[in-house]
Order: structure tokens, then sequence, then C-alpha cells
């Protein structure tokens, strides 16, 4: 009977210590940014949305949306020393070019700095298997996961 608790206990120290990288937020460190290029993916599921609308019109509103964000195409470039690069393309043409800056804090988290055309404001971004996951900064110093879009490296 000792036996099996002190195994199950092992099992669930192993569990719990050693987390999948699935569901396990990396650190960020400047060498896995630098010289990368990065896409948004709007990861926005209207499917909820659309069966709350109340009448038909909401609902074609929110597959429009829906579709102008496939037409959308924002990169993130990554360059030495802290330099960023954001090219928006709308419908396959390129737009406009910001000019902004990036670091990883202390806490391995990506920050950006702020040009004309986004704000920041309390949010961090963390490695999330194979993507850049935005989180913003709570109360407290605790992070809530946003999850209407994410960054995949393109390069």
């Amino acid at each position: 009977m000792k036996r099996s608790t002190l195994l199950m206990a092992a099992l669930l120290a192993l569990v719990t210590l050693y987390p999948s990288t699935s569901q396990a937020q990396d650190r960020l460190r400047t060498r896995d940014l630098e010289g990368t290029t990065w896409k948004m993916v709007f990861d926005i599921d209207n499917r909820e949305a659309k069966e709350e609308a109340d009448n038909p019109f909401a609902r074609i509103v929110l597959s429009a949306v829906d579709g102008l964000l496939d037409e959308i195409d924002i990169y993130f470039e990554f360059s030495r020393k802290g330099h960023l690069s954001v090219w928006v393309g709308v419908f396959g043409e390129e737009e406009e070019d910001e000019r902004s800056d990036w670091r990883i804090n202390q806490d391995g988290q990506l920050e950006f700095g702020e040009t004309d055309s986004f704000e920041v404001d309390d949010t961090v971004w963390l490695r999330y298997g194979d993507r850049l996951v935005p989180f913003e900064r709570k109360r407290g110093g605790r992070l809530e996961r946003q999850n209407a879009v994410y960054l995949k490296r393109v390069d």
C-alpha cells in the first residue's frame, strides 16, 4: 500500500513540476527574436457572437468583419539593438511601414515600444509553443491571456 501511494505521489510531482510545452509559456531571450519576422494572425471565432446576434443584419456584419480580417497582413521584423519594423498590408498592397522598438524584460516577456498607430499599454508577449501570444497585465502582476491574435514566425 505504501509503495503505490509513494508511486502516485511521485507521478503527481512529475506532472506538476514538468508541464507539457503545449500548455506552458516559455521565457524569451533576445537571440530568439533578433533577425526574425513574424506575422500577426487574427484568431477570432465569431460563431458564438453570430448565434447571439439579435437580427440578420448583425450576423451579416459579423461575417463581413471576419472576411475583412483575412485581407489584413501585419508583419513584425525584429532587428538587432531592439529596432522593430511593422508592415501593414491590406488587400495585398503594402500600406504602411512603422518603426518602433522592442525589448525582453527581466521576466523573459516581450514588450513593444509605442508608435503613432498602436499603443501597447500593459501588454506583454510570451512564447506559447511556436507562437508569441499577448498577455495583459492585471492588478497584482497577474497576466491574462488575450486570445484574439498571436504572432507566427514566417522565416
